[in-house]
């Protein structure tokens, strides 16, 4: 590093289990850049202080983990479509007048859902979570045809407004609740959208009505994900955590911010070594 080297981030609450670091440091030294990639812990009281300060400090990128993705979202100077159809963002570029957001997630989720060759036609999806990945992700769901989504939060209220939110959702039908609601549906793809590692009995009981071909996609990944992944094996469900859709949601953000092509392959290989 030098005078030269550009400097970009991840802020999050908490942040040490991120391996952003590990693969936009990748996609730099693939591309021939001086830049580095650093994880910052930020409060969430502070956020507005931290990005101001960084905007100051020529910060060139910055990706948001949680819990602020929505918060961010009010305090971006201009967005992207996919940030205001989310209303959150995971991504922001310096511009001189101000920090520029986009939500890489849904992108993201249809490189992974793709290259894991899961169809969701006439299929039913469960989501466990209203916070910003799912607000960027369930608009794109509806692109791959399903027959229902059933959007579920801690707070009926979150996901209902989610649910009220998608704009068209066609022939999809959107329903929205509680998590300690009882009637969980049969799905077929549980898309795990929750910060917490562990997995509640609340949570458990939405488990129990997946249909025999199940797929389970857990948004967290390594360590955070112990808890699914038993969940689950218990129950006989296919399950992936959440590292391919890092890896895509990453490289849009690394294009987002350079307007070069993402060395994919160098940052697939730099989690893996990671692990």
């Amino acid at each position: 590093m030098d005078g030269k080297t550009q400097v970009y981030a991840v802020l999050g609450q908490p942040v040490h289990h991120s391996r952003s670091p590990e693969i936009q440091n990748a996609a730099f030294l693939a591309s021939g850049m001086n830049a580095v990639y650093v994880a910052l812990e930020v409060p969430a009281p502070r956020l507005a202080q931290a990005l101001e300060g960084l905007h100051a400090s020529r910060v060139l990128g910055v990706n948001l983990t949680s819990p602020h993705k929505e918060a961010a979202f009010s305090l971006a100077q201009k967005t992207s479509p996919e940030a205001d159809s989310a209303r959150a963002v995971n991504t922001l570029r310096w511009e001189p007048e101000g920090w520029v957001g986009h939500a890489t997630d849904g992108e993201g989720f249809l490189a992974w859902i793709a290259e894991a060759k899961i169809d969701l036609t006439g299929r039913g999806v469960l989501v466990l979570g209203a916070g910003g990945a799912a607000r960027a992700i369930v608009p794109k769901l509806l692109d791959l045809g399903p027959e229902s989504i059933h959007v579920v939060s801690r707070t009926a209220a979150h996901a209902e407004s989610l649910a009220r939110g998608v704009a068209d959702p066609g022939k999809t039908r959107i329903k929205a609740g509680a998590l300690a609601e009882a009637g969980a549906a049969p799905w077929d793809l549980l898309l795990r959208a929750l910060s917490v590692e562990s997995v509640s009995p609340e949570e458990e009981h939405w488990w129990k009505a997946h249909t025999p071909h199940a797929v389970a996609l857990d948004l967290n990944y390594g360590a955070r994900a112990i808890g699914a992944r038993a969940c689950s094996q218990v129950y006989g469900v296919r399950y992936e955590d959440g590292s391919a859709l890092l890896v895509h949601q990453g490289a849009r953000s690394f294009e987002f911010w350079t307007g070069r092509e993402a060395p994919i392959a160098a940052m697939r290989e730099a989690l893996r070594a990671s692990d």
